[in-house]
């Protein structure tokens, strides 16, 4: 049997044709969450995965399978699809979804869902959560939001926030979750483009640096630096201990000189990221599945979820509030 779903898989991965980019859009006449009863473990016995069909996606998805220990649990044949598309609706009842790998395919997906299904996504957009009973889904992916959530210990104490973020669709979205997440503190935003007069405004537009206890940089790409060179060209310097950046592990730790390493980052708790030899995105990616199969084998063998599982590299790990809790610590 074990053959037979490796053989399966491989054809799957090698033969596929080519497919368009999924563009389906989230609906809008998605139904309210209705009161459904509570999931029920002992009855999920079948194994639905959705990715994408790009390619280092697929590879990394099969490599982590055949490694894994799920290979060993499964009885029946593994249905794979990769788009939304092409589930049959309302026919995935006592499942254990494993993907989608984007986020804008959680809401198709959820017109699909029959009953007692469990998600285990590999996205990282934790907004989601509402559309969704809260014991369906799990978000396994390295989330942004998941920074900010860490952020809690370290702006405990402070009474008012500066947030200059990227203007793109990672600033807007991880600022607007920080600005819920704090709605106790005075926070003062300011959104940036790449041209360097308009970081110099942002900057200036948060008026005296000196107000704030601490100010928070939300930029997926390398501009954060351009602005932090801003931060320290003004009359008023900020100091970089007090500077937190959200970049999603945007680079290797190892190629930061100095001069941007001073301000506060993600670090992993146990391990250097610097020992790192695959991006850090790649690297939480094949963790996120690593943790869905993992997940998926204790389901499947024990008919029980005890919310904390073995990962590889990452030892022990908790579910908690429908996401992963890995080990990282601003520094």
């Amino acid at each position: 049997m074990k053959l037979f779903i490796i053989c399966t898989l491989f054809i799957v991965y090698s033969c596929a044709p080519a497919i368009e980019k999924n563009k389906t859009q989230p609906s809008g006449n998605i139904k309210q969450i209705e009161q459904v009863s509570p999931l029920n473990i002992k009855k999920l016995n079948k194994i639905i995965i959705l990715i994408n069909e790009e390619d280092a996606t697929k590879e990394i998805f099969y490599e982590e399978f055949t490694s894994s220990n799920l290979i060993n649990s499964i009885n029946d044949e593994i249905v794979l699809y990769y788009t939304v598309g092409d589930i049959p609706e309302n026919q995935i009842n006592n499942s254990i979804i494993i993907g989608p790998t984007k986020s804008e395919d959680l809401l198709p997906l959820k017109e699909k869902l029959g009953d007692n299904n469990l998600i285990l996504s590999l996205t990282n957009d934790l907004t989601f959560i509402k559309n969704f009973n809260k014991d369906e889904i799990f978000f396994l992916g390295m989330s942004p939001f998941f920074h900010i959530l860490k952020l809690r210990e370290e702006l405990e104490s402070s009474t008012s926030i500066g947030v200059l973020y990227k203007q793109n669709l990672f600033g807007v979205r991880v600022v607007n979750f920080l600005k819920n997440k704090f709605k106790s503190k005075y926070i003062k935003s300011s959104s940036y483009t790449g041209m360097p007069e308009d970081i110099n405004f942002a900057v200036q537009d948060l008026g005296s640096l000196i107000q704030y206890d601490a100010i928070v940089l939300i930029d997926d790409t390398f501009d954060y630096k351009n602005v932090l060179t801003s931060l320290t060209s003004n009359n008023n310097i900020y100091e970089y201990d007090k500077t937190y950046l959200v970049d999603n592990f945007l680079e290797q730790r190892a190629s930061i000189s100095s001069f941007y390493s001073q301000i506060k980052r993600t670090y992993l708790i146990d391990g250097n990221l610097e020992d790192h030899i695959i991006p850090h995105r790649e690297y939480f990616f094949r963790a996120s599945v690593n943790i869905a199969f993992s997940i998926a084998h204790e389901i499947l063998k024990t008919e029980e979820f005890t919310n904390l599982f073995f990962a590889k590299d990452l030892g022990y790990l908790e579910i908690k509030e429908n996401s992963v809790n890995y080990p990282i610590l601003f520094k």
